[in-house]
C-alpha cells in the first residue's frame, strides 16, 4: 500500500495486470484531452494570428507539442505498453504541455505580457481528474509549473524588461499567474485525493469474505458471475452473486441449501464449490472452481458436429459426474450444452466439467423449497414427465444428456421449433428424428444409445448414469478419441 506510482491503486502483484491496463486506458483518455485542447488553441491562433506568424517559432513549438501528443496517443491505443513506460508517459504528457507553455512564453515575451498559465492549469487539473493516483504524486508532478513560471517571470522582469515595464502592474501580473497555477495544483491535489480514495473504496467493496472480485465474466436475471481470487491461496475462482432483490427469500434459501449440498460433490468432472455466504447487504454468493475453457454449445458452433468418438468421450465423463450426484440424492435438472465445459486440467485436454448447479434439487427435499407448479430448467432439454409436472428424477437428467448428445452429433436440437410452447409439445408427443437422418456418418450403435435416452417413458430409458456410461463404452467408436486428438483440436481451434 506504500506504492506512489501514478495510476496504480495497489502494488499487490495479483492486481498489477489489471492496474496497468486501467492506467493505459486512462492515459489514452488524458492524451486525447491534451490533444483536443492543443488543437483548439492552434485553431484559435490560426484564426486570430496574421498568416505570416503561423510559421513563427512559437507556433512551430505548438505544432511539435501536438505531434508528440498524437504519437503517444496512437501508441497507447494500438499496443500494450510496459508498466515502466506507462509511468513515464504519465508525467510526460503533463510536461509536454508545461514545456510548450514555457517556450512559447519566452519566445513571445517581447510582444507583451503573455498569459499561458491559465491554459496550463487546464492540463494540470485534467490529468488529476482523469488519472487516479496519490495526492502527493500529483503534487510532485504539478509543482514545477508555478516554480518554473515564477523563474521565467523574474528573469524577464530583471534582465529583459525595461524599467518602465517593471512596475506594480508587472508584479500584479506575476502574482495573478502564480495564483492561477497554485490554485490549479491545489485543485488537482484534492481531485487526486478524492479520485484515488474512491478507487480504493471500490477495491475494498469488491471483497466477499476472503475473495476479491476482479472482473465480471457473466450476468443473468438473478445476478452476476465474477472472476475472483482468494486472499491467501491465490487460486483463480469464479463467484456467482445472487442479488437479494432478484428473488424472494424462499428461493434464496433454496439456493443456499442447494449450494451447500453441491459442495459435497467431489467427482473430477463436477465443478468444485469452495465456499458460500452472504454479503453485508444480504446478497447470497458462492465461490467455485474457475474454468478456463469453452462450453459445448460454443464448441459445436465453432467446429460443427463433433466426431462420434469425441461425443462418447464427453458424455461418458458427464455420466461419471451425474452418477455421483444421483447416488447422493441430487438431480441437476438443467443439463444443456452451455452447462458442460471442455477444459484443460493437469496437462489433459477435453476434461468435462458439469457446471451451474443453481437448479440442483435434492430428491428428498421438502416440497416447499422447490415451489409448486413452477418449472425450473431449460425447455429444450426438459424431460416430458417434468413438463407434465412430475418431480425431476435422475432419469430426467439422462433425457437431458441425450439431448446434449444429439446436439453434439448433429449440431442441431432434437426438434425444430419457434417457441417454447412448441418445444414443449414436441417433447410430449413427437418422436425425435434419428441422428443418422441428419448426419449419415453417425454410428448406428451410438444412435441407438442416444435415442434410448430420449424415450418419452422414463422407465424405457437407462436405469442410471452408470448404465448409460456402460452403453457408451460398448459402442464401436469408444476409445477412438485419444489425448493426442484432443490436444490437436485445442491447438487448432480452442
Amino acid at each position: 500500500m506504500s506504492d506512489i506510482r501514478p495510476g496504480l491503486v495497489l502494488a499487490d502483484s495479483r492486481y498489477e495486470s489489471e492496474a496497468n491496463s486501467y492506467l493505459q486506458r486512462r492515459l489514452a483518455l488524458f492524451y486525447g484531452v491534451t490533444l483536443g485542447i492543443a488543437l483548439a488553441l492552434y485553431v484559435e491562433a490560426f484564426i486570430l494570428t496574421p498568416a505570416g506568424d503561423l510559421l513563427s517559432p512559437a507556433r512551430l513549438v505548438h505544432l511539435a507539442a501536438i505531434l508528440l501528443a498524437a504519437i503517444v496517443l496512437g501508441l497507447l491505443r494500438r499496443r500494450s505498453v510496459r508498466p515502466g513506460w506507462l509511468l513515464f508517459l504519465d508525467g510526460f504528457g503533463l510536461y509536454i504541455a508545461l514545456g510548450a507553455a514555457l517556450v512559447i512564453t519566452v519566445l513571445e515575451y517581447e510582444k507583451g505580457l503573455v498569459s499561458m498559465p491559465a491554459v496550463l492549469a487546464l492540463f494540470i487539473i485534467a490529468r488529476a481528474v482523469v488519472i487516479p493516483c496519490r495526492c502527493r504524486t500529483t503534487l510532485l508532478l504539478s509543482l514545477p509549473a508555478p516554480l518554473l513560471f515564477l523563474l521565467i517571470e523574474v528573469v524577464h522582469g530583471v534582465v529583459w524588461l525595461a524599467p518602465g515595464i517593471r512596475s506594480p502592474r508587472f508584479a500584479q501580473h506575476v502574482a495573478w499567474e502564480q495564483l492561477i497555477l497554485l490554485l490549479a495544483v491545489a485543485i488537482a491535489a484534492f481531485a487526486s485525493y478524492v479520485n484515488f480514495g474512491l478507487r480504493v473504496q471500490v477495491r475494498e467493496a469488491a471483497k466477499l469474505g476472503q475473495y476479491r472480485l476482479e472482473e465480471r465474466i457473466g450476468s443473468g436475471a438473478m445476478g452476476e458471475v465474477y472472476r475472483a481470487s482468494h486472499a491467501m491461496l491465490r487460486r483463480p475462482t469464479a463467484i456467482k452473486v445472487i442479488r437479494p432483490d432478484a428473488t424472494d427469500p424462499e428461493r434464496l434459501r433454496r439456493f443456499e441449501r442447494e449450494v451447500r449440498e453441491t459442495s459435497r460433490l467431489s467427482h473430477p468432472n463436477t465443478v468444485a464449490v469452495f465456499d458460500y455466504g452472504r454479503t453485508p447487504d444480504g446478497a447470497f454468493y458462492y465461490a467455485m472452481e474457475y474454468l478456463d475453457g469453452a462450453d459445448l454449445r460454443g464448441v459445436v458452433e465453432r467446429l460443427g458436429p463433433l466426431p462420434p468418438g469425441r461425443v462418447i468421450h464427453v458424455l461418458s465423463q458427464a455420466c461419471g459426474a451425474l452418477a455421483e450426484a444421483h447416488a447422493m440424492g441430487l438431480v441437476h435438472r438443467d443439463l444443456k450444452p452451455s452447462n458442460l465445459m471442455l477444459c484443460r486440467r493437469g496437462g489433459m485436454h477435453d476434461v468435462v466439467k458439469v457446471v451451474d448447479f443453481g437448479l440442483v434439487r435434492d430428491v428428498a427435499a421438502a416440497p416447499d423449497l422447490t415451489g409448486t407448479g413452477v418449472l425450473c430448467g431449460t425447455p429444450e432439454t426438459m424431460a416430458p414427465e417434468v413438463l407434465m409436472g412430475d418431480p425431476a428424477s435422475p432419469r430426467a437428467d439422462l433425457y437431458a444428456l441425450g439431448v446434449v448428445g444429439y446436439f453434439l452429433l448433429t449440431g442441431k436440437g432434437i426438434f425444430d421449433a419457434t417457441s417454447a410452447l412448441e418445444i414443449v409439445g414436441h417433447h410430449l408427443h413427437t418422436p425425435p428424428v434419428p441422428p443418422r437422418h441428419r448426419v449419415p456418418s453417425v454410428p448406428e450403435d451410438l444412435e441407438a444409445v442416444i435415442l434410448r435416452c430420449l424415450r418419452k417413458d422414463p422407465e424405457e430409458r437407462y436405469a442410471d448414469a452408470a448404465s448409460l456410461r456402460d452403453a457408451l463404452a460398448a459402442c464401436a467408436e469408444a476409445g477412438r478419441w485419444t489425448e493426442s486428438d484432443a490436444a490437436a483440436s485445442w491447438a487448432q481451434s480452442l
